[in-house]
Parts: C-alpha cells; structure tokens; sequence
C-alpha cells in the first residue's frame, strides 16, 4: 500500500470518529430541543384551557354538575413537585463538590417525592367525580393531568438510570452531564406543575 493510500485510509477512519466532548454537545443539545418542543406543546395546553375558559359557549366550561378540584389539589402536587426539584439539585450540588454519598441520597429522596406526586396525581384524575367529556374544564383536567403523570413516569425511569449509574461510580471521576441534563428536565417539569397550579377555574 502507497504512503498516500495509507494517509486518505487514516483520515477516513478520523473522519468517521466523534470525540467525547463532540457527543456531549449533541447529547445537550437533544434534550434542550425536546425540552424546548414540550414547551411549545404546553404551552398550547395552557392557551387552550384559558381559551376555552373565556369562550365559555352555552356554559359548557364548567356545568352545573361539574365541581372542579381545589386549589389545594393543584398546589399539593406543585409542592411535591418542587420540593423534589430543590432536594434533586441539593444532591446535584453535594455530587459537583466530591460527596457522592449526598449526591445518592439526594436523588433517593427526590425521586421519593415525584414517586408521592405521581400517586396523588393519579388518584386526582381517578376521583376528581366526572369524565373527560363533561365540559371544557373537565378535558382539560385530564389532559393536563395525564400528561403531567407522564412527566413524572419519565422523571423516575430516567432517574432510576442515574441512580444506577451513580452506584457503579460513574459520576466520581467529575462526569456530571447527565445529572444536570436530568436538572433541566426536572425544573422544568416543576415549572409546569406550578403553572397548573396557577390557573383559574
């Protein structure tokens, strides 16, 4: 084989090789466009219930017989939800100064808490006393609800990876990406239980 040969050989296989850092950017990037897109989708949530809410045709935002849920259904998931977030990131914060052992713990008991949220947001939209069907307030109930506990089914399954991961010791030699890829998502995920909280009935 010619030295010219055996040169375009080595950068073919250079060119098909991404580094490390390379990776991490795109891995980023990934998770704040799908962030980003669950954003926009939220966002439509929210705009259709405050829109339905003021078109309010024949009364059909909220009937006689529908009674909505209290502020306190709302704001009892908003707290789970961001108690967990601030103990997430206080373990995040122990895990970035060397203490695995408060990174563990933390992670632990956030997921505790979504693990809590999760069931008080279930049984909300099992006994909230109507269907999907009965006015807009209603559907949007449980469209808002539904995807919220689907939010938080990512939030533990992805966790319990992490989790794992940390217990094999993977985020000692200071690899901390991924647990601050899960913040993001976890913040945000707080931020929409608050913004539910907030709305009007």
């Amino acid at each position: 084989m010619s030295v010219a040969s055996a040169a375009i050989g080595h950068g073919e296989g250079s060119a098909g090789h991404v580094d490390r850092p390379t990776k991490l950017r795109q891995f980023r990037m990934l998770v704040l466009l799908l962030i980003v897109s669950d954003v926009v989708f939220v966002a439509g949530l929210f705009f259709a219930y405050l829109y339905l809410r003021a078109l309010n045709i024949n009364n059909m935002w909220l009937p006689a017989a529908v009674h909505p849920m209290g502020a306190a259904a709302g704001w009892s998931v908003a707290g789970l939800m961001a108690a967990s977030a601030a103990v997430y990131r206080w373990g995040d914060l122990g895990g970035r100064a060397g203490r695995q052992g408060r990174q563990s713990a933390g992670l632990a008991v956030a997921m505790l808490l979504v693990l809590a949220e999760l069931v008080v947001q279930i049984q909300q939209l099992a006994t909230a006393g109507f269907g999907a069907g009965a006015g807009g307030y209603a559907s949007n109930f449980y469209a808002m609800g539904g995807y919220h506990a689907f939010h938080l089914v990512l939030l533990l399954v992805i966790g319990l990876g992490i989790a794992i991961r940390a217990g094999r010791g993977v985020y000692r030699r200071g690899e901390y990406n991924e647990v601050a890829l899960l913040g993001y998502w976890w913040y945000w995920v707080t931020v929409m239980a608050i913004g539910m909280a907030l709305l009007p009935h």
